[in-house]
């Protein structure tokens, strides 16, 4: 609370009063009424000139005027004693209660700075004890990270050893089955070989007996016909019908000598070389595949490098080539070749290498050698000839083998030459704008090495061929213009949008090769792989 203090201003020379600068209004109202007193007791009319008396006249106008000031000026001094009374009674008390306040402060603040130190101090020890607990944190949060990537890294290793093991037990499982199958066909072809030896040796001994007969008819003939010679008459009919029986006779040895050929020693092949029929399958959808692939790489790759125009026929010299080449892939395919656009699509060209190396290999597989002729291993009709004549061909074919002068490396470039000039063809019948040195040499640059891969993996088919323990396995490949059967091929190209069973629906050329078995005379075929063909209807999307 603040307090104005009196204090003395002059209104004029004559006259001074005391005026506080509080409650100035009050007093303001107190003058007006005391004047207004002042008037109505005083009947003399107000004039600054005139000379004012009391109604006793014994006082004039000026002395009662300094009569009223002077009890106004009493009474004033009175109120502001009074006031000043007051003031100085709030100013104790104030003074008073300022002290108090002030000791009141003073302790605040003495309890404030304690608070604030004990503060600090309680602040200070939450840091120590936030910087231990967050050291002692890091330590725990690096030991459970450390137990956890060691957990990790054995757990890690616990899995890949639980894997290795399991394919290790795979593995040996698989092995197991192998060897407990290579051991039943073993003992199931020990005993075979064990019969066919024992029927051998029995037709050997019979053979014997025979060829001393007949070594003892055909004297006995020749003298008969010396005695015919001499006889008479009457008795040459007899003789006539005697010596043509014997004739038969001898003939029928002869066949039978023939047909006896000496069959494979038991010691040819040795157990660890033989195959089985699933050996042959699997060799051959391995080769399918790769053949796809690389016909797929090789008809892009020549697709990009070589212009084509459709439509070129021109002279004798290349309907010559037409028809030489459709004599290998099928004339159908020939005449889409020559009437398509392979520029952007070149999918009959893919085809097309598919069919013949499919065709190259289908033969090599079975052949006595990679080139030239058309000699060929177990072409004896197996439905009409008995099953140890047809072990006796195999063996004879075997040993004529080993006498032609032809290694693996001679045979692979022989191939090579001869699948890289069917491809050739192809690509000139198609409309390459090209000639032919500049395709062999470009196939042979870039694609000699896929098709050697090739090569050999048909002869090592050739091998397990020869060397199965399954009699009668033959490869085979479907001839063009065949109608479709699902019963003994598969559509390589089937894009589900027609019928393959229709009547109409025809082979247009083969794509893979397949495998079938002729177990023994007169009983059928069993197809142990569908080989795979092209349809005509795969044209029908292409452009013209």
């Amino acid at each position: 609370m603040t307090w104005s203090v009196p204090y003395w201003t002059a209104s004029s020379s004559s006259t001074a009063r005391p005026i506080l600068t509080t409650q100035t209004s009050c007093r303001h109202a107190a003058q007006a009424e005391y004047r207004t007193e002042w008037e109505e007791v005083s009947p003399v009319l107000v004039d600054c000139d005139a000379d004012v008396v009391s109604l006793d006249g014994s006082r004039t106008h000026d002395d009662m005027q300094v009569l009223h000031l002077s009890k106004l000026l009493d009474e004033a001094k009175q109120e502001n004693r009074r006031f000043e009374e007051q003031v100085q009674s709030l100013l104790n008390q104030s003074m008073t209660e300022t002290s108090s306040l002030q000791s009141k402060i003073a302790e605040l603040r003495q309890r404030n700075k304690e608070a604030l130190a004990e503060c600090e101090r309680m602040k200070k020890e939450k840091e120590d004890v936030v910087a231990a607990l967050t050291k002692k944190n890091d330590v725990i949060k690096a030991t459970l990270q450390q137990q956890n990537q060691e957990m990790r890294q054995a757990l890690e290793d616990l899995n890949r050893s639980s894997a290795q093991a399991q394919t290790e037990l795979l593995d040996a499982r698989s092995s197991m089955l192998v060897y407990r199958q290579q051991l039943t066909q073993s003992s199931a072809q020990l005993e075979s070989l064990q019969k066919e030896q024992t029927a051998r040796m029995s037709l050997t001994d019979r053979v014997a007996v025979l060829e001393a007969e007949l070594t003892a008819k055909a004297v006995e003939l020749a003298e008969m016909k010396k005695l015919s010679l001499q006889a008479k008459r009457p008795n040459v009919a007899i003789t006539r019908d005697e010596s043509t029986t014997l004739v038969q006779e001898f003939n029928n040895l002869r066949a039978l000598l023939a047909t006896c050929i000496p069959e494979r020693p038991a010691g040819m092949f040795s157990a660890s070389s033989m195959s089985s029929s699933n050996e042959v399958v699997s060799a051959l959808r391995k080769l399918n595949a790769d053949i796809h692939q690389d016909a797929t790489i090789m008809a892009e790759s020549m697709a990009e490098s070589f212009g084509f125009e459709s439509g070129k026929v021109n002279g004798d010299e290349e309907t010559a080539l037409f028809q030489q080449v459709g004599m290998t892939i099928g004339a159908g395919l020939v005449h889409f070749l020559g009437s398509k656009r392979h520029s952007e699509d070149p999918i009959l060209i893919q085809i097309a290498f598919q069919t013949y190396i499919a065709r190259y290999f289908c033969w090599l597989s079975t052949a006595w050698i990679a080139s030239g002729g058309k000699e060929r291993l177990g072409v004896a009709d197996q439905s009409n000839t008995a099953q140890t004549v047809t072990t006796a061909w195999s063996a004879l074919s075997h040993i004529l083998s080993k006498h032609l002068q032809f290694d693996d490396a001679q045979l692979c470039s022989a191939a090579v030459s001869k699948i890289v000039a069917g491809l050739t063809d192809i690509l000139l019948v198609a409309g390459c704008a090209s000639t032919r040195p500049q395709l062999c040499d470009a196939i042979k640059q870039k694609f000699s090495e896929k098709i050697s891969l090739l090569v050999k993996s048909g002869m090592r088919i050739n091998r397990l061929i020869i060397n199965s323990m399954d009699r009668g396995l033959e490869v085979v490949v479907i001839k063009p213009a065949t109608v479709f059967d699902s019963a003994c091929m598969d559509d390589g190209y089937d894009d589900g949008e027609h019928d393959k069973n229709a009547a109409n629906n025809r082979v247009l050329c083969p794509t893979d090769i397949g495998l079938r078995q002729r177990s023994k005379p007169n009983s059928g075929v069993r197809i142990l792989l569908k080989p795979k063909i092209a349809l005509e209807s795969v044209v029908d999307n292409l452009d013209d």
